[in-house]
């Protein structure tokens, strides 16, 4: 199938529901050209649903190799084992990879992102020397291979280049971060401008700048790499408020909440996307939503590190656009990523149907509300024209098989909430990214040579 064309399915997500008659003509650039009344000739997309593809705005690819690796702990420790124990297992496994390895665990990982939905990924890419510390001969060399790997999959990427610096307010690295490290604002610039120069011409990549977050990052710093981003309108991203312990340094260092920080300083806006802001104070809510600013949940991996829970409903009520993430895919199911922000919710709450938006029928649902954090809010974070079924945006777009088992019984009014709150990953059968299949009933031409080159790698290390 080559654009242009025109997708006709049996329902199509549009305007916050799902509606018969509706098709959505692909113009030969792979942008999306006109939502049409359901004409004959189209292609025909029989028991299928389609959708925006889901925007996955935050990612570490490598971290896929140590899924399975960190559930555990020796007998006798107690309680002991959090977010900062699991973080020296990601450095070790961090340690071992050579750019091969990169690009074939990335690579692999973009696939099984692929078969849940997933067109376009924020990589939050700090893994950048060679295992000894050393800048490798082209210091961009890593942030290559994942872009490649990308690429050879279909997937969209936003390449989001890290700056690290400290391993802690005030303190160096230590001798496991060596691969991250950032000479000065000017050497890590430079690489993120060649790295601009290198996807100029991809229609698949685009870059964007990412401190890492207030312990890792010199405050002085960031001025300089907000500017950097706001003079070449780029996507701003930052770990925030993710543990206690680094509010609390925060705090004890400057007098102020990571938040209160970022917006004495001028950080916060339009731009800025803040990851996990799991730990935060009321007024840093409202900072957060008269900023303008994106906060990105990853609810799998919160859960799975203990961090603990997004103020979801307090956020969004404050005005601040929630975006999700797989962060270190522990699971692989943006479907689960939606579902955590509500079901979280109702266990903070006890009660339900807590996060929920029109539907189209004069009541509240829960499926606009998680459609929209992982589509339309994702795509902003990211700054890609994509995320939605409408003129002029990238014709990334998914269908959902309607005669799934998980699926059965749905109607075009209870389809959003079964597929938000029930459905399994494999409900995805097709995939197009910019108007290119990539997917089809559920197969991806790299799958098995891909897969095989991972376990190599996992086997090895």
């Amino acid at each position: 199938m080559t654009a242009p064309f025109t997708l006709a399915p049996d329902l199509l997500w549009l305007d916050g529901r799902f509606q018969h008659g509706k098709a959505v003509r692909v113009d030969a650039d792979g942008r999306i050209a006109a939502v049409v009344d359901d004409p004959a000739g189209g292609v025909r997309l029989p028991g299928r649903a389609l959708l925006p593809g889901f925007v996955n705005a935050h990612s570490h690819a490598f971290q896929r190799l140590i899924r399975g690796r960190t559930q555990r702990r020796a007998d006798g420790e107690g309680d002991t084992e959090n977010f900062w124990s699991w973080r020296e297992a990601m450095y070790s496994a961090a340690l071992g990879l050579t750019p091969e390895d990169v690009f074939d665990v990335a690579r692999w990982c973009f696939i099984e992102m692929m078969r849940t939905g997933i067109t376009a990924v924020g990589e939050f890419h700090y893994l950048h020397h060679q295992a000894d510390g050393r800048p490798y001969a082209d210091p961009n060399e890593l942030a290559h291979r994942v872009i490649a790997a990308a690429e050879s999959v279909g997937l969209r990427i936003a390449l989001l280049n890290v700056c690290y610096v400290t391993g802690g307010i005030g303190h160096d690295l230590g001798k496991d971060q060596r691969r991250f490290g950032a000479a000065s604002p000017d050497a890590f610039l430079d690489r993120t401008r060649a790295l601009r120069e290198h996807v100029e011409a991809s229609a698949l990549a685009t870059v964007g700048v990412a401190p890492h977050s207030i312990r890792a990052v010199p405050r002085d710093w960031l001025p300089e790499l907000d500017g950097f981003a706001a003079d070449h309108d780029l996507p701003l991203h930052i770990h925030v408020s993710e543990q206690p312990a680094e509010v609390d340094a925060c705090v004890a260092e400057y007098g102020l909440r990571p938040v209160e920080l970022l917006a004495e300083d001028g950080i916060l806006g339009g731009r800025l996307t803040a990851i996990h802001a799991t730990h935060l104070s009321d007024a840093e809510v409202e900072i957060l939503g008269q900023s303008g600013a994106s906060v990105c949940a990853c609810p799998t991996t919160e859960r799975d590190l203990g961090d603990g829970f997004l103020r979801g409903r307090d956020l969004l009520e404050a005005g601040v656009r929630v975006c999700l993430g797989t962060d270190s895919h522990t699971s692989l199911d943006f479907l689960e990523e939606m579902r955590l922000v509500e079901y979280n919710e109702r266990l903070r709450r006890r009660a339900r149907v807590v996060i929920a938006g029109e539907d189209g029928r004069g009541g509240l649902s829960v499926a606009p509300p998680l459609l929209e954090m992982a589509t339309a809010a994702g795509a902003r974070s990211l700054g890609l024209p994509a995320g939605d079924i409408a003129p002029g945006l990238h014709a990334d777009l998914i269908a959902v098989d309607l005669e799934h088992p998980s699926l059965l019984g749905a109607s075009a009014d209870t389809l959003g909430a079964a597929l938000t709150l029930s459905a399994t990953p494999d409900v995805v059968r097709d995939v197009w990214v910019g108007g290119v299949p990539r997917l089809e009933d559920r197969r991806h031409p790299l799958e098995e040579e891909a897969a095989g080159a991972f376990a190599r790698v996992a086997t090895r290390l």
